[in-house]
């Protein structure tokens, strides 16, 4: 299992600081969360979120620094429509900041351990508020967990896909967000040979600050009661 100077450093600070800012360091595979970057790529921001200009940068594929450490995880081998997958938090800390998850695939052309993300993706889970929702904090079905896991489904073309997951934290004022990204190696067998998996995104120029889910204030008086999933619509639709 692969440790960085940075990776060991986070893992050391204050339990305070790791509640409240987190990293997706563990692959979840069949309900068995797999070591701390064996499959997930490391990157170079620690525990720090990023804001709203974030969504422009290409670190927005699988955040800053991912790059060098792209071969650095193993491929996780997966079947599509059996197996469960999914991201466990640092530590087994939960979400402690409100605000959605979603977890996209992107297929690389060839070995995934060299695919910048540049590509198109397609989200797979999300996971939002309670409805209806009063607009706190605690009507976030994201806080306090720390492991996001679904079934694969089994309208996925076989090949090696980076696993993206994106917290997005609603809790600044003045509509700003925090963003929380990471990525891991999947090699997903598969027969489906249907239409292509969509709708599809890129990174960036998927998300526009324009965009319903960024423009939630969840500061706003009376409180919001809806807040939309950022992205498209989930595959398969």
């Amino acid at each position: 299992m692969h440790f960085s100077t940075v990776a060991a450093a986070v893992f050391a600070v204050a339990p305070q600081l790791a509640s409240a800012h987190f990293l997706f360091p563990h692959l979840m595979l069949n309900g068995v969360r797999t070591g701390a970057f064996e499959y997930v790529r490391e990157h170079d921001f620690g525990f720090m979120p990023h804001n709203n200009d974030f969504i422009n940068s290409q670190d927005f594929r699988c955040n800053e620094g991912s790059w060098r450490h792209r071969r650095e995880p193993k491929t996780a081998q997966v079947i599509a429509g059996r197996d469960t997958v999914g991201f466990n938090l640092h530590l087994d800390f939960g979400i402690y900041h409100p605000g959605p998850v979603t977890i996209y695939l992107s297929k690389a052309p060839g070995d995934v351990r060299d695919y910048d993300g540049s590509g198109d993706w397609f989200k797979v889970y999300q996971l939002g508020t309670m409805m209806p929702w009063n607009g706190t904090d605690q009507g976030w079905l994201t806080r306090d967990k720390k492991n996001f896991q679904f079934r694969l489904p089994s309208d996925i073309p076989a090949g090696q896909y980076l696993m993206r997951i994106e917290q997005m934290s609603v809790h600044p004022p003045y509509k700003q967000k925090e963003w929380y990204v990471q990525c891991a190696h999947l090699n997903i067998a598969s027969n489906y040979n249907g239409r292509a998996p969509g709708p599809t995104i890129r990174f960036p120029g998927g998300y526009k600050i324009s965009d319903p889910a960024i423009q939630l204030d969840s500061w706003a008086k009376p409180p919001p009661t809806f807040a939309p999933m950022p992205g498209p619509q989930l595959w398969p639709n």
